[in-house]
């Protein structure tokens, strides 16, 4: 897969990177907390899609959490769902993971690490490759979709879906840098959907539903409810976590200070948070908010979503010129990405790089020169998710429907097909400004907290 093929250069040329990566994940299995581990092992086995729930905040957390198990969401439901869910459909983490065939933590170097579980678990039962994290794939079109829907609160849940990630490595089942091809895979996924005319109006149907109870549930205008209840983080914490998580302190493979190529729709993301903007605009400020380059799974020129900060790019308040240029209102609002400097090589002496001999169950090695895997967020890709990793869901759609046909959600969730004409994206706002010469469009999402 284009977007996470860096690991094969890393694990050729980079061994220090790789040493490092080991070490990463032995610290943060060894080094979580009871609470983390608690957290951890429930997202292993549960729909994160209402496991994280509590990242929209105390009350509302609870009340999404609580429609759901209700069935009173069945449009979000439709969408999100581990099994079943419509955005994750023919998306499958296994293609790739066989291709890079690379053994988990617990596989590798097992003495090294603690094993946590609920009573009866098998979370180290699978022998499916490390490389991507399935799990956090998943993750990660389930709450990008949540926050594309819930924009309002889009740095909590996202931060939320980064924790979600991260306890793939405080379970030892995946080291950083699969949980940060998995996001990007996540994120490609959803950007998919949402640059489908016909698949966007799912997300806006689901999206009208869930402000819908979510304010019957609290009883007041969300706004209202958001500034009153306790948050999963504060805003600034919430943009400095995940931006953390995007690049886990790794040091610089490559140049520092590269414009970034903005992968190609990934625009599409930000059309609920900046909906008065235009294609063109959004993707200013996904470079406006983005990571430096450099970094261990950055694809420069073809496209980074290795450096795409989709927290602080939803939460940007940014103005308009006259010529339609986006600059930052707040250029410090995202939190500073220092550059770190290329440290020496880390001794890899503590864990030994060599595989371990993997079980008969395991894929064998793909030979380099064979054909590109699959990509697994193409949607005409075959979904064969191992059950311990699942990237997407296995689901196929209704016979004698194709992609192209126009799509709708019924009222209890079920997907139908309308024959209705294709929407347009929602850019008129910002263009019919623009064109009545307005010298300056100030665009403000809502207030830091």
């Amino acid at each position: 897969m284009p977007i996470i093929d860096r690991f094969t250069q890393l694990r050729a040329d980079r061994p220090d990177i790789i040493a490092l990566n080991d070490a990463m994940t032995v610290t943060i299995n060894q080094n979580a907390t009871a609470e983390q581990v608690d957290r951890a092992i429930v997202d292993q086995y549960d729909d994160m899609s209402v496991s994280m729930a509590d990242g929209l905040g105390e009350n509302l957390g609870a009340i999404y959490r609580d429609a759901r198990l209700a069935g009173e969401l069945p449009k979000t439901e439709a969408l999100l769902a581990k099994s079943g869910g419509l955005v994750g459909y023919y998306s499958s983490s296994n293609p790739a993971k066989e291709h890079f065939d690379w053994d988990r933590p617990y596989i590798r170097f097992p003495e090294l690490l603690t094993y946590r579980d609920k009573p009866g678990g098998d979370a180290w039962a699978s022998t499916s490759g490390a490389y991507p994290s399935g799990h956090t794939s998943q993750a990660y079109w389930q709450g990008t979709s949540l926050a594309t829907m819930l924009p309002e609160l889009a740095p909590q849940i996202l931060a939320r879906t980064s924790e979600a990630g991260n306890n793939r490595i405080v379970m030892a089942a995946h080291y950083p840098l699969d949980v940060m091809s998995g996001r990007m895979m996540g994120q490609h996924i959803v950007e998919r959907r949402w640059s489908d005319p016909e698949f966007r109006t799912l997300f806006e149907q689901a999206s009208t539903e869930l402000h819908q109870v979510l304010e019957a549930g609290c009883g007041a205008p969300l706004a209202e409810c958001i500034a009153a209840d306790t948050p999963y983080l504060s805003d600034e914490e919430a943009l400095a976590v995940y931006r953390d998580r995007l690049g886990y302190d790794f040091p610089l493979v490559g140049a520092a200070g590269e414009p970034i190529t903005v992968p190609e729709n990934a625009e599409s993301l930000l059309i609920t948070s900046h909906p008065d903007l235009t294609a063109e605009q959004r993707r200013q400020v996904l470079a406006l908010t983005a990571v430096d380059s450099g970094r261990p799974l950055d694809e420069g020129a073809e496209g980074s979503w290795q450096r795409l900060d989709l927290a602080a790019a939803m939460s940007a308040s940014v103005t308009v010129a006259a010529d339609g240029t986006v600059s930052l209102v707040d250029p410090a609002a995202p939190p500073v990405d220092p550059a770190p400097t290329d440290p020496a090589p880390v001794d890899p002496a503590p864990v030994d790089p060599a595989p371990v001999d993997p079980a008969p169950a395991d894929p064998a090695p793909v030979d380099p020169a064979a054909p590109a895997p699959a990509d697994p967020t193409d949607p005409a890709a075959v979904p064969v998710d191992d059950e311990q990793d699942a990237g997407g869901a296995a689901q196929q759609p209704t016979p004698g429907t194709s992609a192209g046909d126009d799509l709708a959600l019924a009222d209890d969730g079920s997907l139908a097909y309308t024959g209705s004409e294709s929407i347009a994206g929602i850019i008129a706002a910002a263009l019919a400004l623009v064109a009545a010469g307005a010298g300056l469009i100030v665009v403000r999402r809502r207030r830091l907290r």
